[in-house]
């Protein structure tokens, strides 16, 4: 076979290659197309019920043979005239939409209606339809999360179906949000309540060291009597009163275990090392130092707002766990020197 043919052959390649991804990407819009179409089923189901407020009866043929189209088979419509007839009919049914009426006649007491509408705690998606634009039904739509749908057709237009379903939508994402947001709230109540749990068991640790270097702290107190005949023999054996920490140590550390939280340890070495050297040196012991850690702990997680406990909790034993390292360190060399 020669060359010049291979050529052709590549030649002819080349349409067969682009009607390939022609019919690819022809199978992938029609895959999008129908997950649209699915996910619109979803928004308007069967037996979707509309509310129609306005002056005159609606007609809303045009509409329910668009739903039809999308398979929203049995569409049920409902026309009322006032705003009185609106509230009562809210107060003893449930719609999936409600689409208002506003001429230039009207346009007061339909925007008061839809702020009695949001005011008794009815979400339900709302679309205002208008033939001319109005800034102060814009307004109110903005302030009552409506719709607004312009059009000289009104009933008859056929983007209504589609301001509508975007109406749902947004309805929808609310909702989705709103219990994204409860269940972001109980996460955080819960890992307070974690953190907490870890902090009394932290410091139930704490007192147990205590206890184990200064035994005589932690006996349960005796009778009168007895403490008079034993008050001399415990004076010599009674621990030194805890050494007070500076303040200016107590800022020092406060900021370095809020840096530490939010950094981790990658250049906070030096500083690590500089806080158990004045540790150290106001002759703090391993159990002073870690109830003190225990208490900024604590106050960081007071003021963490929406933020997470358990990260704190994390990132505060690795500090506490190299501090003790690094104290330990320090200890030595004293004793060493």
């Amino acid at each position: 076979m020669s060359v010049k043919h291979d050529q052709h052959n590549l030649i002819d390649t080349e349409p067969f290659a682009e009607l390939t991804q022609r019919q690819a990407g022809s199978a992938s819009s029609d895959s999008v197309d129908q997950q649209a179409e699915s996910a619109l089923q979803q928004l308007i189901p069967s037996g979707f019920k509309v509310l129609f407020i306005s002056e005159k009866r609606p007609v809303w043929v045009g509409l329910a043979l668009r739903l039809d189209a999308i398979g929203c088979s049995e569409p049920r419509f409902e026309w009322v005239s006032t705003a009185e007839e609106a509230l009562t009919q809210l107060r003893n049914d449930s719609y999936d939409c409600l689409l208002i009426e506003v001429d230039a006649v009207l346009k007061q007491s339909r925007l008061e209606l839809l702020n009695a509408i949001r005011i008794s705690g009815c979400h339900e998606p709302v679309v205002l339809l208008l033939s001319v634009p109005d800034d102060q039904v814009t307004l109110a739509a903005c302030e009552n999360q409506a719709e607004i749908l312009v059009s000289s057709t009104l009933w008859e237009s056929p983007a209504l179906l589609s301001v509508m379903r975007r109406a749902l939508l947004i309805q929808q994402l609310s909702e989705e949000n709103h219990q994204l947001q409860v269940e972001k709230h109980r996460r955080l109540i819960r890992e307070r309540d974690e953190a907490e749990r870890l902090l009394n068991q932290q410091r139930s640790m704490v007192e147990e060291l205590q206890s184990l270097v200064y035994p005589d702290a932690f006996c349960e107190p005796q009778s009168d009597s007895a403490q008079a005949v034993t008050s001399d023999l415990r004076e010599s054996d009674r621990p030194a009163e805890l050494p007070q920490i500076p303040f200016e140590v107590r800022d020092y550390y406060h900021e370095l275990l809020r840096t530490y939280v939010i950094m981790g340890a990658g250049s906070l070495k030096d500083e690590i090392v500089q806080i158990a050297e004045l540790l150290a040196a106001a002759d703090l012991t391993p159990p002073q130092v870690l109830e003190f850690h225990l208490q900024c702990v604590e106050l960081i997680i007071k003021g963490l707002g929406n933020r997470s406990s358990r990260h704190v909790m994390s990132r505060a034993d690795l500090l506490a766990l190299e501090m003790m390292v690094h104290l330990g360190e320090c200890y030595q060399k004293k004793q060493g020197d």
